[in-house]
């Protein structure tokens, strides 16, 4: 995936300059040109920049305030400044720059930073990477060592975008079979959970829940009415929700088993 830049300057020519330079450079995108820093600040949550390269004199926001506001991002890029100012090369690299290029520009120079910053964010994705797998793996072995009590704490422990949700069973109104993951309904919130229907069947207390078709699982606490539609087929309705539940002849038996209706 190409590199995306931003070019910050406010002196046309000097923005004209380097997009010639960076347009001879292969496996980059040149996303924008901004005038001052808060343009800066703005295309760069818009266009997911990578890298930017900054000119430090600038009216409105300056190169060195707008590198402080681009570290507050959530995804800061990384920033390399481009300056007549010789003087300011322990200030950029305390600030965490990439690069301190004095004016004028050579595309040599140009070219060993891009590859820099190549680099540094490779080793940034690999990071987030083994980050993510760790958190995967924390909440992995959270959930195996507390399965056993769910039951009972009466509590379903419930991940879902990097989080443990820990919800009360008898909140549950029904889960759905949704792909290759499972909706569970409360009469307050749904999640969209990492469990198959099977594996949540087993953690579900059985006193309250019925497997009423291969792709839900209903609270029997929450059961309105069961409608006979003929044939052997029937329809389910539920307390505070608007799905119907299908169920068959021998689900409809079960079921009568299990709360004792007749």
């Amino acid at each position: 995936m190409p590199l995306k830049l931003l070019i910050v300057d406010d002196d046309e020519r000097e923005r004209i300059v380097m997009r010639y330079l960076l347009e001879q450079i292969g496996d980059i995108q040149i996303v924008g040109e901004a005038v001052h820093g808060l343009e800066a600040l703005l295309l760069c949550q818009e266009k997911k920049v990578d890298l930017v390269f900054l000119d430090i004199a600038m009216p409105e926001m300056g190169g060195l305030e707008t590198a402080v506001k681009l570290q507050e991002l959530k995804r800061p890029p990384i920033f390399a400044f481009i300056t007549a100012r010789p003087d300011m090369a322990v200030k950029a690299f305390e600030m965490g720059a990439l690069d301190y290029i004095v004016k004028p520009v050579e595309q040599s120079r140009i070219r060993k930073t891009i590859a820099r910053a190549k680099l540094q964010i490779a080793h940034r994705d690999v990071i987030e990477e083994m980050v993510a797998q760790q958190l995967k793996s924390r909440i992995d072995f959270i959930l195996e060592r507390y399965k056993d009590s769910e039951l009972y704490s009466g509590k379903l422990f419930i991940r879902e975008k990097g989080k443990i949700s820990l919800v009360n069973q008898v909140d549950i109104v029904y889960c759905e079979s949704r792909g290759k993951k499972v909706l569970i309904c409360t009469d307050k919130q749904d999640y969209l959970s990492n469990f198959t229907l099977n594996a949540l069947e087993k953690r579900l207390d059985d006193r309250l829940f019925f497997r009423a078709h291969q792709a839900f699982i209903v609270n029997v606490e929450y059961i309105r009415e069961v409608v006979n539609l003929g044939e052997g087929s029937y329809i389910m309705h539920l307390e505070n929700c608007q799905k119907d539940i299908i169920l068959s002849r021998a689900k409809a038996k079960l079921l009568r088993d299990k709360i004792g209706m007749y």
